[in-house]
């Protein structure tokens, strides 16, 4: 069992650029931290040292995800949040999209988000209610060329996200989605490979630059820990003006 009082937070991708920086977030915040990936290296690159404890996870597969949060509630007694920040950057057009490519991107991303809102909304729903943060993508609601799987998919989590908020707005749950632009990544590095595609990425966003990964974890904290219960099925856009301005 976690220390009482202690708060317990699960982070899918919790390997990743910006979910390793939302676990040191938590963990200094003083929450108990739980990250998953289907690595154990890269698990035990972000939690060796410190607290945060690592459970191998494919967060594609229903069982798998159900079984570590089933695992997670029966060790601490709660799971307070849950973050799914697992995802693909698949830039193709969707004339050479093969089936496959589109499947896998639809699995990475949406997939994944019901997955994760399905196991653990209902270990919320018998305790105190909670936070559920997942991620979208500015191609969610640009059209932009070559994004037409990436854009389908993040669609797909947003549309995702308002129905669970729904559904559990009077259950203590809210359930809100964090919309990025490109941010500097492991994950998003095969875009950035030359000073003329970093420059090119860097002037698509109005203020210039490209984000970095704390730029979105501190967003993802706050919602976690500061956001109002009030707010909930909400999409909000961290993408340096990309969305909204010109």
């Amino acid at each position: 069992m976690s220390e009482i009082g202690t708060k317990v937070i699960w982070i899918i991708g919790g390997s990743g650029g910006i979910g390793s920086n939302l676990a040191k977030r938590m963990l200094d915040a003083g929450w108990k931290v739980i990250i998953s990936a289907r690595n154990q290296e890269t698990l035990d690159l972000v939690s060796h040292g410190n607290s945060i404890e690592s459970l191998i996870v494919d967060a594609t597969n229903a069982e798998q995800v159900q079984e570590k949060a089933k695992e997670i509630n029966e060790r601490y007694g709660s799971i307070d949040a849950v973050v799914n920040s697992v995802g693909s950057i698949f830039l193709r057009p969707l004339h050479a999209t093969s089936h496959d490519q589109f499947m896998e991107t639809i699995n990475q991303n949406l997939v994944t988000s019901f997955n994760v809102i399905r196991a653990t909304a209902k270990i919320m729903m018998r305790g105190k209610g909670g936070r559920i943060v997942l991620f979208s993508s500015a191609a969610a609601s640009l059209g932009m060329p070559n994004h037409a799987a990436i854009s389908a998919a993040k669609a797909g989590v947003e549309g995702l996200a308002r129905a669970a908020a729904s559904d559990y707005a009077k259950r203590g749950i809210q359930v809100n989605v964090i919309s990025p632009g490109l941010v500097d990544t492991p994950l998003s590095s095969h875009l950035l490979t030359s000073d003329q595609s970093r420059k090119i990425s860097e002037d698509m966003h109005p203020v210039g630059s490209i984000g970095n990964p704390d730029d979105i974890a501190s967003v993802a904290e706050w919602l976690v820990t500061s956001a109002p219960d009030w707010m909930t099925g909400d999409v909000i856009p961290v993408d340096g003006g990309l969305t909204n301005l010109k």
